[in-house]
């Protein structure tokens, strides 16, 4: 904080990543600022940190789906959907912290009573971990595979390609279908929109798809343990009223109906799209799908023929493979059949 009151932008950008090490962006970097100044303060003041997870669209309050920003995982739900999105790098049998926004607001009321009502203050500040850990487990790959489903059930509009990513443990092979699936495809589309006149943005929102995912990754390649005992108990020393109107009840949460509430909500909330065109939707996908499939085999065909036609060794093989089953009596037979 002291170099920031007499360091200019420039001499900050060149010292930053060894500053905030071992952190891997300034984004967790303020937030551990931000506990320590609360910690200092714990023996005068009635303090607490309260962690949630990665927070996702409202389960009930307002209204099932609510969300009102692309930021985090409605971002990547959006981006796949839309068919831009296609990989991403992430360990998918690891556990997915999430926890809807309404769910954590009413967490952090009832953190703000339980430590405005208590009559002792503890020598070190306090630490809720808002998340579901420790009574729910869903994996990434979970969290896909319902996404996926939900999104082809209620596919967007204007949907560039097919939504068919996937996300790959490998950043090696995730690199690669970045280049063919992300990269190749923007530029493509740029170069038509250059020749028709008009403004290029693809391959500007790939890197921007780029570092957003970046961020994201670092905390998707990781396994992480968040101790989530004190907050869970923390509900049971609510009355029944409140604990109904401030819910945190996450076992209570079905998987597949909120999933189905935030594709909708972000159709609605995010994307202003009404659901009165999903019927239209729903045919396109029909015709992206085809368009898809078509084209995937031309590549491998491609491919296959880019093979043969420049690897002696291939051609080697094949006329090798051809003169040896000539020689089978059965292919002859065969084969003089074929000439009669």
């Amino acid at each position: 904080m002291r170099c920031v009151q007499w360091m200019d932008e420039t001499m900050l950008s060149m010292i930053t990543e060894r500053l905030i090490a071992p952190h891997p962006n300034t984004y967790t970097y303020t937030k551990r600022l931000a506990e320590c100044l609360v910690g200092n303060h714990c023996p005068d003041l009635p303090v607490v940190i309260a962690r949630p997870a990665i927070v996702t669209p409202t389960f009930k309050e307002p209204m099932p789906g609510w969300v009102d920003s692309l930021n985090g995982p409605i971002g990547l739900l959006v981006g796949g959907g839309k068919g831009v999105i296609r990989s991403m790098h992430c360990k998918g049998e690891y556990q997915a912290e999430v926890v809807p926004v309404d769910m954590a607001i009413s967490g952090l009321i009832a953190i703000a009573w339980r430590t405005g009502t208590s009559e002792n203050r503890p020598d070190e500040v306090p630490v809720y971990n808002i998340t579901s850990s420790s009574v729910k487990r869903i994996t990434f790959k979970d969290m896909l595979d319902k996404g996926r489903a939900v999104v082809h059930d209620n596919p967007f509009e204007m949907m560039l390609w097919y939504p068919d990513g996937n996300i790959r443990s490998s950043k090696l092979v995730h690199n690669i279908y970045v280049i063919f699936l992300h990269f190749l495809p923007a530029y493509f589309i740029d170069l038509l929109l250059l020749l028709c006149r008009q403004k290029r943005f693809m391959v500007r929102l790939q890197y921007k798809i780029q570092d957003g995912l970046e961020v994201l990754q670092y905390f998707t390649t990781r396994k992480w343990n968040f101790r989530s005992a004190k907050f869970c108990a923390l509900r049971k020393e609510l009355n029944p009223v409140d604990r109904e109107i401030f819910f945190t009840d996450f076992e209570a949460v079905d998987d597949d109906e909120y999933m189905v509430h935030t594709v909708l909500g972000a159709r609605q909330y995010c994307l202003k799209e009404p659901l009165s065109s999903l019927p239209r939707c729903r045919r396109n996908l029909k015709i992206l799908y085809v368009v898809d499939r078509i084209c995937s085999a031309l590549f491998y065909l491609f491919l296959a023929w880019m093979v043969f036609s420049y690897s002696e060794t291939a051609r080697q093989l094949l006329d090798a493979s051809t003169e040896y089953l000539s020689k089978m009596p059965l292919v002859r037979s065969f084969v003089s059949f074929g000439d009669m």
